[in-house]
């Protein structure tokens, strides 16, 4: 479940918007403006999801998307798994996409 965003990390939202422009939000929504996050799970693509949440449900926005790209490299199906369960909540579309690894020979 996601919680609720803080008034903390709200007013930190609203700052943010004021320092790029207070009319960005009603610009995005008049353009039908189109957000795709590509979700890793690290702190900077969680944060940006909190930010897409949060201007979806105080401005109306275009709901997002998510992508998830899996390169195949390491082996975290149980990560995955609760990265998918996470983002679920979130009642985005969102897509993983699975890479199988490639092995390249050097010469």
């Amino acid at each position: 479940m996601i919680p609720e965003i803080p008034a903390s990390i709200s007013n930190h939202f609203e700052s943010m918007l004021k320092r790029m422009g207070n009319q960005l939000p009603k610009e995005w929504i008049k353009n039908k403006t189109k957000f795709l996050l590509s979700y890793s799970g690290g702190k900077d693509s969680s944060i940006l999801l909190l930010f897409l949440k949060y201007l979806k449900g105080k401005y109306q926005i275009e709901t997002p998307h998510l992508f998830y790209l899996s390169h195949g490299i390491r082996d975290i199906q149980n990560q995955e798994k609760e990265l998918e369960s996470y983002i679920q909540n979130f009642e985005f579309s969102f897509h993983i996409v699975k890479k199988k690894s490639q092995n390249y020979l050097l010469s």
